[in-house]
């Protein structure tokens, strides 16, 4: 019992002695600069320190180094690569009394890393060629390069590493040093034990003016770093957007990519906003997601299987973004269940009324689309659409959405809307083609209790014109109109009342013989349009077999106004005579145009 006394006597007064004389032992064992010619070694930058390490016992064995400075050997004229106002490094005091310096954690606070590049394209000044860590990319890429689809992963260096924590870094860009950081209040955590064993990243900190919390992990980190293909595992979530990839991934020169993405956003607008720095009026698609199998290089990513939410449309189909030309472009093949065609629009021209905002968008400018679309239904407002069938292309300037097929009204539809660029001049185009529709549908959906033929007919709509907002575009237009309808009526027009008007003799509201329905045997009309003006090269109604009512004259869009002449003839009979007339004229405007008669032959 005596002899364990003793010994557990003298095991606590060496340990306490251990102790006691730590602090003498590192600084006679460990030199001072040897912490900071550690960290070169690791690093392969020089470190320069305004102060001595600090060395400290209690609570755990630590250096301290105040104002630390990283910089470039070869380069000692740009500012440096990362500064620090104090790292705390934890050590190994066993190796240090064995005149070892050992990191077991490294913890930055405030931090600045200084990049080169402007705006979202970071890249770091230099890239040492040696350094301890630089060397074991090194080793694991000459491996590759021996068998690259199989390299010996047991010779991959096996060195000990540090638990790196950050608290309170940003990141500056020295291309633009008077702009924001490009990232600031960065904290978190890199648990990496040995180069040879996997690596998790866990960062939170404000990017674009949000909160973002950054975490990746893989199994192989030296061979991801070296150029290999390795697993991967990351998720990025945020206000804006939650992102997530499990797969594998090639960081070489000819990057890959092979797994699983799951993308949501709660609002595209503010996505687009948040990531390009830019404002996107007008949009009316909310909620974004995207779920699909991705796979490709740095030239091309396929995304297959791919399940689409825009809003309240959803998608599935197959498409892939190529990186060849200086603006990516996105092609593919989509089919909706229900497409909002309106929200599809305002998506690539933000405001609708407004066409030349579409050449300043943010899809317009950072990409070219073009995409197949295929709908069961499909909505433009008020418009139900079935079997539709569409493109939708952007590029250089050029936005169209062309729907090459789709049943509306009771008979088949196709329109085309395109909005350009020329000579730095926005030019507008519609083309709209309808077969055998129902006028009292399109009256309906369109909402025109009057003058619309409620029988079936159909028409043809051609516009071209130059401006940035719908009303110039109308008033620059040049194109035609044509339109056949066989027999029905024509709502909002009553010959009865039209006739005890005229014959009065003096002008009367078109307002005042609204009363009742016109029944027609069949109606015509064809215009060209130039210069803003529709001119009326023909417009008939057929009355039976009796009369036959005619128009013609021209309606300006500049103003609004309108200048017809009209009369109602009996119908030609041959071999007979030409019987009277009654001749009007219309004018006023759009909204309350007036009748004055002519004298009745």
């Amino acid at each position: 019992m005596r002899k364990s006394i003793w010994a557990l006597g003298i095991a606590a007064l060496a340990a306490v002695i251990v102790i006691l004389c730590l602090p003498v032992i590192a600084s006679t064992q460990i030199v001072r600069d040897s912490v900071a010619q550690q960290v070169s070694a690791w690093s392969g930058y020089r470190v320069r320190l305004d102060d001595a390490p600090e060395i400290r016992v209690w609570p755990s064995f630590r250096a301290v180094l105040n104002d630390v400075v990283l910089s470039d050997w070869r380069d000692s004229q740009h500012p440096a690569v990362m500064e620090a106002e104090r790292v705390e490094i934890d050590l190994s005091a066993l190796a240090a009394l064995r005149g070892e310096v050992v990191f077991t954690r490294i913890r930055l606070v405030r931090p600045v890393l200084r990049v080169n590049g402007a705006g979202d394209t970071p890249r770091f000044q230099t890239v040492p060629k040696w350094g301890r860590l630089a060397q074991s990319i090194e080793t694991t890429r000459e491996l590759l390069k021996a068998h690259p689809n199989a390299p010996d992963m047991s010779a991959v260096p096996s060195d000990a590493f540090a638990t790196v924590e950050i608290e309170d870094g940003r990141i500056v860009s020295l291309a633009d040093r008077d702009r924001h950081p490009i990232a600031s209040g960065l904290s978190g955590t890199l648990n990496w034990p040995a180069l040879n064993r996997s690596a998790a990243l866990s960062v939170r900190g404000i990017w674009h003016g949000e909160s973002v919390t950054f975490e990746g992990s893989t199994e192989q980190p030296l061979l991801l770093l070296a150029g290999g293909k390795a697993p991967l595992t990351l998720s990025v979530k945020t206000a804006p957007v939650s992102l997530s990839f499990k797969g594998q991934v090639d960081v070489s020169e000819n990057a890959f990519i092979d797994g699983q993405l799951d993308m949501a956003a709660p609002s595209l607008q503010r996505l687009v906003e948040w990531t390009m720095l830019e404002d996107w009026p007008g949009s009316t698609i909310k909620a974004a997601t995207l779920k699909s199998t991705v796979m490709g290089d740095a030239k091309r990513i396929k995304f297959e299987n791919a399940a689409i939410g825009l809003g309240d449309n959803s998608a599935t189909g197959v498409f892939d973004i190529a990186f060849t030309e200086p603006q990516p472009t996105v092609t593919g093949t989509l089919a909706f269940k229900s497409l909002d065609l309106r929200s599809l629009l305002s998506t690539l021209t933000p405001v609708p009324g407004a066409p030349g905002d579409a050449m300043k968008s943010p899809v317009s400018r950072r990409a070219n689309l073009d995409l197949r679309l295929s709908a069961a239904t499909a909505s433009a407002g008020s418009v139900s659409m079935t079997g539709v069938a569409a493109t939708a292309q952007v590029r250089d300037g050029l936005v169209s959405l062309d729907i090459s097929d789709a049943i509306a009204f009771g008979g088949m539809l196709q329109v085309g809307v395109r909005l350009d660029n020329m000579e730095n001049r926005n030019q507008a185009e519609l083309r709209i083609s309808a077969e055998d529709i129902n006028g009292e549908d399109i009256a309906s959906k369109l909402q025109l209790t009057h003058l619309m033929p409620k029988s079936r007919g159909s028409f043809s709509v051609f516009l071209k014109g130059r401006g940035d907002t719908l009303e110039r575009v109308l008033e620059t237009a040049d194109g035609s109109i044509s339109a056949n309808f066989g027999k029905g009526v024509i709502p909002g027009l009553s010959l009865e009342s039209f006739r005890e008007h005229n014959d009065k003799g003096t002008f009367f509201p078109l307002a005042d013989i609204a009363d009742g329905e016109l029944p027609i045997e069949g109606a015509e009309l064809k215009a060209t349009l130039a210069g803003g003006i529709a001119w009326i090269d023909k417009a008939e109604a057929r009355l039976g077999s009796q009369e036959v009512i005619t128009l013609g004259g021209l309606v300006p869009f500049a103003g609004r106004g309108i200048a017809l002449s009209g009369s109602i003839t009996p119908a030609k009979v041959e071999g007979a005579e030409e019987g009277p007339k009654e001749t009007f004229f219309i004018g006023g405007s759009w909204s309350a145009p007036f009748i004055a008669p002519f004298l009745v032959e």
